[in-house]
This record gives structure tokens, sequence and C-alpha cells, in this order.
């Protein structure tokens, strides 16, 4: 039995309804009709999504700040790893109310900053409000084909830096971004990684060589966006370093990596990058080590608390070293299934 083979026994031997569903939808493309229904009648018994359904108003929507650990932008997010079908009722109201509420979904704490970054190439509300819909594999849409267009075209920017300081100035004892220059947030990253039009062959050629130039560009500073006299940052999250040394990690290093490295996976771009195959085979090789399950006893608040940003347990907690197991084992098996770098998978 290969190790992927072994991974996949442990993950569906032991994880929970979300872990179990995924891997039989996900990775083997394998599920019968009722098993699914079954499935699903328990993930949607779990503690967080319920949470998020009672904070529901009639209208289907959740009266917090939009880009807040409590508000629709999380609640999407969480739903759909946790394996809800989009076209579940309650996540059907939320993206119809969202899609709805065109100017005014994010009022609140992102409502005047989201708008600066939209406009200054940096992506804001309607770059998340995009990626949201792409969270539910929605992305048929108009707006969210503008903010396609948008990341790869940010992307592209990328290829014409040739240093960091090409770029920034200072101001105030802070780097800020030059007039006319375009960034990729995590936010794109997400957004193309979660969506399927934008792949052509030019494009991807395009993703690929401004990954490769991320690379050779990293570690990457904190870059604020300046608007007037005000100083915004960016939804850097994840994206500093692209090229990390792997022996070196604390806890949160481990988590900013997996969210990092399953988007570029899901991307489709490892196998054609050197520096992200040798990141891989690191894991692959831990992996290799542990019969297929990874066993690091990792333990950072990035990985359990659900926000914007972080999250990434679908156990219902990590109180027992099997969940927290089967959690990051998880991780590993999409970046490999995704990298496309390891084959086995039954």
């Amino acid at each position: 039995m290969t190790t992927i083979n072994k991974t996949v026994k442990f993950l569906l031997d032991n994880a929970g309804p979300s872990i179990r569903y995924r891997v039989k939808k996900e990775i083997l493309n394998d599920i019968e009709s009722y098993e699914e229904e079954k499935l699903q009648s328990h993930i949607i018994k779990d503690k967080l999504i319920q949470e998020f359904i009672e904070r529901q108003n009639s209208d289907g929507w959740i009266d917090e700040d939009f880009h807040s650990e409590k508000g629709i932008e999380t609640a999407i997010r969480v739903l759909s790893e946790k394996g809800v079908l989009s076209h579940q009722f309650q996540i059907q109201k939320m993206l119809n109310e969202l899609e709805k509420r065109e100017d005014t979904f994010d009022k609140g704490c992102l409502f005047n900053v989201g708008k600066v970054l939209d406009e200054k190439g940096f992506g804001g509300s309607q770059l998340i409000r995009a990626t949201v819909f792409a969270y539910a594999g929605i992305e048929n849409k108009e707006f969210i084909r503008e903010q396609i267009q948008s990341a790869i075209d940010k992307f592209k920017f990328v290829l014409s830096v040739d240093k960091i300081e090409d770029i920034t100035e200072e101001y105030k004892n802070k780097l800020i971004f030059k007039d006319e220059v375009k960034w990729p947030s995590i936010y794109d990253l997400r957004l193309l990684a979660f969506t399927k039009t934008w792949r052509s062959k030019e494009n991807e050629k395009i993703i690929i060589s401004s990954i490769r130039h991320l690379i050779r560009l990293s570690p990457i500073p904190d870059i604020h966006v300046l608007k007037g006299h005000q100083l915004i940052a960016p939804a850097s999250f994840c994206m500093h370093d692209f090229c990390p040394d792997m022996s070196t990690f604390k806890d949160k290093d481990w988590m900013i990596w997996f969210h990092r490295m399953e988007l570029l996976s899901r991307l489709g771009i490892v196998k054609y990058i050197e520096e992200l195959k040798s990141q891989v085979d690191f894991l692959m090789n831990i992996l290799n080590e542990n019969e297929g399950i990874f066993k690091k006893r990792l333990s950072h608040y990035y990985f359990t608390k659900w926000g914007t940003y972080i999250g990434l347990a679908l156990e219902k907690d990590w109180r027992t070293e099997k969940r927290r197991m089967c959690d990051l084992t998880f991780r590993s098996l999409l970046i490999l299934y995704y990298s496309e770098m390891h084959q086995g998978i039954l």
C-alpha cells in the first residue's frame, strides 16, 4: 500500500464527517448519493455551522461586519470548507443577499478601506466579495469574471518588477507602494485557486512566471497603501515568503505554509516550479516517515480559530491527538492531490 493510500485509509477510518465527505467527494470522486445525504446530515449539525446559521436573519444575512470572523465572509468560507453543498438553503440565501447588496454589503469596518484598495489596484471589497462566491464554487457572474481578470493583471504586473525597491518608497518609517503599482493579495490567490474559467495556456504561463518571480523577490516586506495621510494594509497574509526554509518552521509558520501551498497546488502550477516541488517533497517525506500521517505536534490558534484569514481545522476541536492528526493529514492530502506530483490515490 502506497503512502497516499495509507493517508486516505487513515482519514476514512478516523476523521469526522466533513473530512470523510471531502475525501470521498473531492479526492476519490467516489460517493453514493445515499452516503452523501447521510454525511451532509451530520455535517450540518457541526457546532460552528449551526452558530452561523443561527445568526442569519430572515433574508439570510448575518448582521455583523462583512469582513469579520462572525460575518458572511467567514460564514461562507467555513460552510464551504466543512463540505456543506453550495445549493443548501442556508448558503444560497447568504449568496443571494450578498449579490443583491452590491453597494452596501461591506458597510462597517471594511467600507472605506475596501473601496480604496479596489480603486488603487490591490483588491478590496469587490475582490473579497467575488472570492466568497468562488469558495462556494460559483464563478459564472460578470462581477466575478471582472475580478478574475484583475487578479491575472496583478500577477502579470509582478513580472515587471526587478526588485521591491522599484515599487516602494518610505513614508513615516513605513514602506508604501508607489503610485500606479498593482500587487496581488491573498484574495487574488484564493480567487484563482477556486475558479477555472481563467485557465488558458497563456494565463497559466503568466501565473507560473509570476510565482517564480515572487519566489525570487521573497521574503517580501510589509508594504502599505497610502491614501491621503492614511496607511492601509492590503491583505498580504501568506504572501510574504514563497520559498521559506521549512526546517525552521514554528507552528504558526506551518499554518501559513499549509494555506498558501494548498492554494498554489489548486492552481496546478507546482509541478512546473522547482522550489514548490521541493516544498511538497519535504511534506511527502514527513508522511513517508509516519505511515502516511502528519504527526507533528502543532498547536496554534491560526489552525483552529476560523476567520477571514485563519482557520484550517475541520474536526470539532483538537482536544485529542487523533483529531489534530486528521486535520493536518487532510491538508497534506489536498496539497499532494492538487499538486499532481504524487500519484497512487485509489
